[in-house]
């Protein structure tokens, strides 16, 4: 049964990163614009509403200037990236097993779409839609998704034989959409829909290498820091490059690199860890300003004073009053 609050995982997102980092724009910055909790890889398994995340794709559209920035995208997601989701399509045994599992497990990475998988005489269908109405236009959530749906049948390694139906018009510059989408592309159709051929459904998967790609590696790396980060914060542990990197096990230079892939800096990175645990200790209402400053890293109550008023304009104490 579909959730009458409409959201999606945060993870699904997250490949945002790295297309926002192609164009030389931190993720951290960008979600902090928008009002939204930018340290967002702190939380890869939380949900944002679905109206939220509509209006995150837009924007991300409309900085770039990029029409099918919601494909670009979808493309660059892999499904192993989706959780619980996409992990269950990939252990499939065949193209069919793969489609009904994508279909019947929908819930587990977004509440509020409907995916279904069909079978008529020559071919096989999986149509995605939205149950209620959305604030939003929807568009570049339904490119991503579509590119992301169709590597479901793609995995039995006959792009040839897949298509895409839109219910969007087409535009001027949509051979773009072709890189994401396949050539295989109808537009102005009554539903969004991959299609197939029927042949397709009892090949077996052709899962990806147990290399795991570059965008992969780099959101699994950001993904791991920002935890660590916020989970050394009170406890004594060392929180500079070198000290979480190799915690991770792996070089500075090579975690360096991978946020930097996903447009993150590691300091940027920290700062923002501090910023968010204070907020949320100060929230809670318990704990001593000093208190507050040793367990986000801070030596003294003075260096803690001045980051906070660098974040939020105003000191803890006076932020504090304006929350009671």
């Amino acid at each position: 049964m579909l959730q009458s609050a409409p959201s999606i995982k945060v993870r699904a997102f997250l490949p945002m990163a790295p297309y926002l980092a192609k164009h030389d724009i931190s993720a951290i910055e960008f979600c902090a614009r928008l009002g939204i909790s930018p340290n967002v890889f702190q939380n890869a398994d939380g949900w944002l509403p679905r109206a939220q995340c509509f209006h995150m794709a837009n924007e991300v559209a409309a900085l770039l200037g990029d029409p099918f920035a919601g494909a670009h995208v979808g493309r660059l997601t892999e499904l192993r990236d989706l959780g619980p989701w996409g992990r269950s399509v990939l252990a499939a045994e065949n193209v069919a097993d793969a489609c009904v599992l994508a279909a019947a497990n929908v819930s587990s990475i977004h509440h509020g779409s409907d995916i279904r998988f069909l079978v008529e005489g020559g071919t096989a269908r999986i149509i995605f839609r939205f149950a209620d109405r959305f604030e939003f236009d929807p568009r570049h959530f339904i490119f991503g998704s579509l590119a992301v749906l169709r590597k479901v049948p793609l995995l039995a390694g006959e792009p040839s034989a897949i298509r895409v139906r839109l219910t969007a018009s087409r535009t001027r510059g949509s051979e773009a959409l072709e890189e994401c989408l396949g050539s295989n592309i109808e537009t102005g159709c009554d539903y969004d829909v991959i299609e197939f051929d029927r042949e397709l459904l009892d090949l077996p998967l052709k899962t990806p290498g147990n290399r795991p790609s570059k965008v992969t590696e780099a959101l699994a790396a950001a993904i791991e820091a920002a935890k660590m980060l916020s989970e050394r914060l009170s406890d004594g542990h060392e929180l500079g490059l070198e000290a979480v990197a190799r915690s991770l096990g792996m070089s500075a230079r090579t975690l360096q690199r991978r946020l930097k892939f996903c447009g993150v800096d590691f300091e940027e990175l920290l700062d923002e860890t501090r910023r968010s645990e204070a907020i949320r200790l100060i929230c809670e209402g318990v704990h001593s300003m000093t208190d507050i400053a040793f367990k986000v890293g801070y030596s003294d109550s003075a260096h803690f004073t001045r980051a906070f008023k660098r974040w939020t304009g105003v000191a803890p104490s006076r932020f504090q009053m304006g929350r009671e």
